[in-house]
């Protein structure tokens, strides 16, 4: 009996370390001057390309965003981009209209090697046609299939490990954030059941990286539900892009 209860246990455990192997969130910390100076020079060769593939995307938690769009005078959020360990940092901090810096948010890492199923789904989705959004947001919104697609070119791209100084800069200088306002973001920690906001790194229309932000459930999959009568329609909660990199748009200087 204590053979068999020993086998068991030692199962048991061989599974729990397969799941943990196939996804793993590891706690980013606040990003250094270091970092982001790093970013403005490193190399993006093929070791990069090798550890940034492993990075599936950079979680921020809905509370934590709410708490920070919340903040008064916090009219816009920006992406900052660091490096270390052979990859690229994320930190979200939101601004006043003057650029001041009121509020920051790190986020997990998630390194999910089986990601790819639940981010085929967005190719079935569609967007509620009937929900009423401003117009700020509206610009911002992003059709899921788009997503989806920018999110594969940036795969493509670390795959090949092609081209990818330049479409991380803008006439010779590398991108040091983006940024969009702070409704946007907050539109999207509105809804229930969205858990995490996910960042992930796609390609724009012109080529060049940029952030995609999707709404994420309790098990990091695309928050998703349900239209109409039948329930046929599956409509994708929230994504959106961060679409003004800096530069051309702001100053990397304030950073």
């Amino acid at each position: 009996m204590k053979k068999i209860t020993l086998c068991a246990t030692l199962i048991a455990l061989f599974f729990m370390t397969s799941c943990q192997k196939e996804n793993t969130q590891e706690e980013s910390k606040a990003m250094s001057k270091e970092e982001k100076e790093n970013w403005q020079t490193a190399n993006l060769d093929a070791k990069f390309a090798t550890s940034q593939k492993k990075v599936t995307a950079y979680l921020f938690s809905t509370n934590e965003m709410a708490t920070l769009v919340k903040t008064p005078n916090i009219k816009e959020v920006r992406f900052l981009l660091g490096y270390a360990d052979n990859t690229i940092q994320i930190s979200i901090i939101g601004v006043d209209k003057s650029g001041k810096e009121l509020g920051i948010v790190n986020p997990t890492v998630l390194k999910e090697s089986n990601y790819q199923e639940k981010l085929s789904r967005l190719s079935a989705l569609s967007i509620s046609e009937t929900e009423m959004r401003s117009p700020v947001v509206e610009e911002h919104l992003l059709l899921p299939k788009d997503a989806l697609a920018g999110i594969e070119a940036w795969q493509e791209k670390l795959k090949s490990v092609s081209d990818l100084n330049a479409i991380t800069s803008y006439e010779g200088s590398r991108f040091c954030y983006f940024s969009l306002e702070a409704d946007v973001v907050a539109a999207m920690v509105d809804h229930e059941d969205i858990v995490n906001i996910g960042l992930f790194l796609g390609l724009n229309p012109k080529g060049k990286v940029t952030t995609i932000l999707i709404g994420l459930d309790k098990n990091n999959a695309v928050k998703e539900f349900a239209q109409g009568i039948t329930g046929g329609i599956n409509i994708a909660v929230s994504i959106f892009d961060g679409v003004r990199p800096c530069p051309p748009y702001g100053s990397c200087k304030s950073h």
